[in-house]
């Protein structure tokens, strides 16, 4: 008869269900029982692969398709729960005692992982947050896709022509890579797709991307931002750098030069910030309020604690500047993030998170982006097709091969229809 094992196990409490949180987990997932009890911790049941909301917005995938049951994910052969999940909402971390204290209870922990994220910042314009959405999670995509759909719908029954304007102009905020992927995702939508069924309409629409700086696309290239911009402008994205918001209403913003754009959708994508339960960590913070911690992201004060993904705040080897806060930094962190974690359970030697910048590649239309690879600058449908090889073997690869591949399967086809046939343009319920 096997005696049971009743040793006390290393308690890991996961904050954060983000692209860092579970690529933490799913590595974790095969360590749990020896050794450890693995908690995460997240306020939704479900776990979003964020690259691909853009494609929610054009309608090319469902957002079913991109959605992942935080349970499923998380259990072993045999449903066993590899890894416990509790759905709740993280209101402190207290280091003194070592307890996360949330809206369903509290946890214990001997090693605690912060990867809470980051939520958008819209530096105290309240009249802003009140009138734009944001563009930062699934519910984000479906509202703007919803909203797209909704104005051209209005727009029919409208005879006023400057109200057709306001209904069909879409201002986005922010020239960061976000912006500048989601202002071409929008132009392309348009006038490849909704301009065959609402031709009537195709004059009146307009995409304005919105800088507060003399650039877009900032860390990059000088000649990265000018072609972005080119290729943007090409295809009927107006760009306005330069320009700060100053006030926001339903029917319009206006700029601090007094300069006043009519329009009912406007989308916010120009700043983050830490999460409130970040904010309120007693450990030490970047200006930016990311969490500092070392090569190996830990929180170099605090025993036991580690940052990863957009909360987090570790400088390049080369010291020039941070690692930035996207998605592909966050889903290598966790990783690395459960190796030193074992090890340290192990008695082993910790091993340092490094990832030499290779480049990026910013979509521009459906056959085209902009690459900025290996120090080389170039675009069209080279740099197209490598972005949509990218992203191919970026779901199939995310989490593992057979970790939630129908869903991953089914995005695909939906992905490849929607390239040569028709997308969904009807609203999302």
């Amino acid at each position: 008869m096997a005696l049971k094992d009743t040793a006390p196990k290393n308690r890991v409490v996961i904050l954060g269900a983000g692209s860092a949180g579970i690529s933490l987990a799913l590595t974790l997932k095969r360590a749990s029982g020896k050794g450890m009890e693995v908690t995460l911790v997240d306020r939704k049941s479900y776990h979003t692969v964020i690259p691909f909301i853009y494609q929610v917005v054009t309608g090319s995938v469902s957002p079913g398709h991109i959605s992942f049951p935080v349970r499923k994910l998380l259990r072993k052969r045999g449903r066993v729960e590899a890894v416990r999940f509790r759905q709740g909402e993280v209101f402190e971390v207290d280091v003194g005692s070592k307890t996360v204290i949330t809206d369903k209870g509290s946890l214990e922990w001997d090693y605690l992982v912060v990867a809470l994220g980051s939520t958008t910042n819209f530096f105290g314009m309240t009249d802003i947050q009140e009138n734009a959405i944001p563009f930062r999670s699934l519910s984000d995509g479906i509202d703007i896709h919803n909203r797209i759909q909704e104005n051209y719908e209005a727009a029919l029954s409208v005879e006023d022509e400057q109200r057709r304007s306001e209904l069909l102009t879409f201002v986005v905020i922010g020239g960061g890579p976000t912006g500048v992927e989601l202002s071409a995702s929008i132009r392309e939508l348009a006038g490849k797709v909704l301009a065959k069924e609402y031709p009537s309409l195709k004059s009146f629409v307009r995409i304005i991307l919105i800088e507060a700086q003399d650039h877009v696309l900032a860390g990059m290239k000088d000649s990265t931002r000018e072609l972005a911009m080119s290729r943007l402008r090409s295809r009927g994205v107006e760009i306005m750098l330069n320009t700060r918001i100053a006030k926001a209403w339903p029917g319009g913003v206006q700029t601090a030069d007094g300069d006043t754009i009519p329009t009912r959708t406007v989308i916010w994508s120009a700043g983050l910030k830490p999460a409130p339960a970040v904010e309120a960590l007693p450990v030490a913070k970047a200006r930016d309020g990311r969490i500092l911690v070392n090569q190996y992201l830990q929180v170099p004060e605090s025993t036991g604690i580690y940052a990863i993904g957009d909360c987090a705040y570790l400088e390049q080897e080369d010291r020039a500047k941070p690692y930035p806060p996207t998605f592909q930094v966050a889903v290598r962190q966790g990783p690395v993030c459960a190796r030193n974690i074992v090890n340290t359970i192990k008695g082993k030697p910790q091993r340092p998170f490094r990832r030499k910048f290779v480049g990026q590649l910013f979509y521009i239309d459906r056959n085209a982006a902009v690459a900025e690879l290996l120090g080389l600058v170039f675009d069209g449908y080279v740099a197209g097709f490598m972005r949509r090889a990218l992203f191919f073997g970026m779901l199939f690869s995310y989490g593992g091969l057979l970790v939630g591949l129908k869903n991953k399967l089914s995005a695909t086809i939906e992905w490849v229809f929607a390239y040569f046939y028709d997308r969904n343009t009807a609203k999302i319920e």
